[in-house]
């Protein structure tokens, strides 16, 4: 502007007095250098204004990633959940090829090392070899028929490639090693019993890798908004802004006068973008259900309306509901766009199915335009409501009550007290009770003496649910909705499984007269201790439903496990028995559960396993189902009892008589 402001008056007093510049004759480069130099200039104000338009005021997911530009919210899609064994995946693609470069590579010897420790204990529970029987035949590629596969252990970090061999590998579009490593993964799934996994990706990392993350209404406005309303010119405007400077450079180059004129129709479409206001957000916002307490798998009708309560007609009118995250669209949409005259009202309908759970409903967007289509206001207008599904209550009953394996209940205490098994015999003391004085003892010695029994407890249940970021590993596939029998969509975390699975266990300790708490490993806080009782029991299925712990997006933050469960270690009994209900989906779910173990606390683990229904098993669910068996190995032979859990089956066949089929098996 001031560059502008000052040719331009200088312009000016050159028309009005020419005779300033008569003496000054400019030639050569004299006289084409500098218009040169503005219309280049010029040119590059062009391409930063447009560059500097694409990255601004990007939304943010929520996940510290950001979503295109001027993209709209998609609430009607749920939080997108990796399928098991992502971040695996994720290593196999960052193998480049400038690592070539360098002998020993560290990120290709981190992998090996990682899949050469898999691969041990997969094969030695396959063969029944020992170890460093395993380790002769990984280094001589004896373990497997596939030549690809034998070279990721026996050959080098860094293969050497001959001119043909290079050449394909680059048609292929990967280096050697990282196709070797995911042929790897499909031969010792095979090894194991796995024969449907393939060493390509499956279709839901693809769509992992490739699509873009859903993205909220309450998360739509950058976080150093300090309001909810922000007004900004539309990306219209930073297109003819740019079109405009790379019209005008070109014409000053060019010395075509046409194209400076041309120009001046963007230069004034852009002062009127900045000189004119947004129109005022002049609406009321209304949302109604047509059930706010449907059950599991039922259809709920939403209508939203809103109403223009100004005086002036909104020529532009975009409005995007906040759909909570736990709900799926499954007909019409939440967003529409229209004009509103003053005093009238537009309405638009969608339906979503109901899920376990409360879920309120984040803020309407509502996004008003000029007539022009160059400035818009974004307000993000609150209209609280909440839908709440609760799976029904399981009724108390003999049968259930007989068929309750818990493993808890009464247990024998190493202390001294009432009960009817004998502990030991000490001196008299007074105030004992005079049935537990040995008179016999009496009767021949003359002294007094008191017997102590072991004292019978009523043994105290936790149930701990892993509800770490970790554990939010896609559960099912998206094409079969991948609900279970609790009701799903599309895109269900596997710890809704684990949600399902506590609420059972609680109704079959309470049934049992057991008193049961609940807690979660998470960043978000919950701890119930054990109790007993009506009100009890109704509070943790409540706990289950509504706490954001429990909820359908994924937490921020890390938790560190051993300080974690030291925490709930320190609000529980010592004697109290914990059932740790995990996927087992990374090492850290491991020290949690033997950390509980080591405070002395009997522990038993119920995983549900995510990899157990998938629609294409790629190399990465290959690596999931191996490390997880892994895991559930370690537990056991640790002394843990681990139940691995298909959730596609009722949890009954999995806890009869205190042990899954897989513990008896292992």
């Amino acid at each position: 502007m001031v560059v502008g402001l000052v040719s331009g008056l200088g312009g000016v007093l050159f028309v009005a007095s020419p005779g300033i510049v008569r003496g000054v004759s400019l030639t050569g480069a004299a006289r084409t250098a500098p218009v040169a130099v503005v219309g280049v200039a010029t040119a590059v104000l062009a391409a930063r204004s447009l560059v500097n338009g694409l990255g601004d005021d990007a939304p943010d997911d929520g996940e510290g990633r950001t979503a295109t530009a001027g993209a709209f919210p998609s609430p009607e899609r749920r939080p997108r959940y990796d399928p098991p064994g992502t971040e695996f995946a994720r290593r196999v693609d960052a193998i480049g090829w400038t690592d070539r470069r360098d002998a020993e590579p560290a990120n290709r010897r981190e992998l090996r090392d990682d899949l050469r420790d898999v691969a041990t204990s997969a094969l030695s529970r396959a063969d029944g070899a020992s170890p460093s029987e395993v380790e002769t035949r990984l280094d001589d590629g004896s373990w497997t028929d596939d030549p690809v596969a034998s070279a990721f252990f026996a050959g080098d970090l860094v293969p050497s490639l001959s001119a043909s061999e290079y050449v394909r590998a680059l048609v292929r579009g990967e280096p050697p090693f990282a196709r070797r490593a995911r042929r790897a993964v499909a031969a010792l799934s095979k090894r194991s019993g796995a024969d449907d996994v393939t060493p390509t990706p499956s279709a839901d990392l693809r769509t992992a890798f490739e699509d873009e993350p859903a993205v909220r209404t309450s998360r739509y406005l950058p976080s150093r908004e300090e309001s909810r309303e922000r007004e900004s010119a539309t990306d219209r405007v930073r297109g003819v802004t740019a079109a405009a400077l790379a019209v005008g450079g070109l014409g000053i180059v060019t010395l075509r006068p046409g194209l400076l004129l041309l120009a001046l129709f963007g230069i004034t479409v852009s002062g009127y973008a900045r000189a004119v206001s947004a129109p005022s957000r002049a609406v009321t916002v209304e949302r109604a259900v047509s059930d706010s307490g449907p059950a599991v798998g039922d259809e709920v009708e939403v209508t939203l309306s809103v109403r223009n309560v100004g005086d002036a007609t909104l020529a532009d009118l975009r409005f995007v509901d906040g759909v909570p995250p736990g709900l799926a669209v499954v007909d019409g949409s939440p967003a529409f766009a229209t004009a509103l005259r003053p005093g009238k009202r537009a309405s638009v309908t969608y339906t979503v199915e109901a899920v376990r759970g409360d879920h309120a409903f984040d803020p309407a967007l509502v996004v008003t335009r000029d007539a022009l289509g160059v400035r818009k206001r974004e307000t993000l207008v609150d209209a609280e409501t909440t839908v709440s599904c609760r799976p029904p209550a399981k009724p108390r009953s003999g049968r259930a009550t007989a068929r309750t394996t818990t493993r808890a209940g009464r247990s024998r205490s190493d202390a001294p007290g009432p009960g009817v098994e004998f502990h030991s015999v000490r001196e008299y003391r007074p105030g004992d009770p005079p049935s537990r004085i040995d008179w016999r003892r009496k009767a021949k010695t003359g002294e007094f003496s008191t017997v102590a029994f072991h004292e019978h407890r009523r043994q105290r249940v936790l149930v701990v649910v892993d509800a770490r970021t970790e554990a939010y590993v896609a559960w099912g596939d998206e094409a079969d909705g991948g609900g279970g029998s609790d009701g799903g969509g599309d895109g269900e975390p596997v710890v809704q499984r684990g949600v399902a699975a506590a609420d059972a266990l609680v109704s079959r300790f309470r049934a049992a007269g057991v008193p049961v708490g609940l807690a979660a490993l998470s960043p978000r806080s919950c701890r119930l201790p054990p109790g007993r009782g009506g009100d009890h029991h109704r509070r943790i299925r409540e706990t289950l439903a509504s706490h954001p712990a429990f909820g359908w997006e994924a937490p921020d933050g890390e938790v560190d496990a051993s300080a974690a469960v030291h925490e709930i270690h320190r609000r529980v009994r010592a004697d109290t028995r914990v059932i740790f209900v995990s996927p087992l989906s990374d090492d850290a779910s491991v020290v949690a559960a033997r950390r509980f173990d080591a405070h002395g606390h009997p522990v038993s683990v119920l995983s549900p396993d995510p990899t157990a229904r998938t629609r294409s098993r790629g190399y990465e669910s290959g690596y999931a189902s191996l490390t997880r068996e892994r895991r559930l190995r370690r537990l056991r032979a640790a002394g843990i009892p681990a139940s691995d859990w298909n959730p596609s089956e009722p949890l009954r066949e999995v806890m009869r008589d205190g042990r899954s089929r897989a513990t008896t098996s292992g």
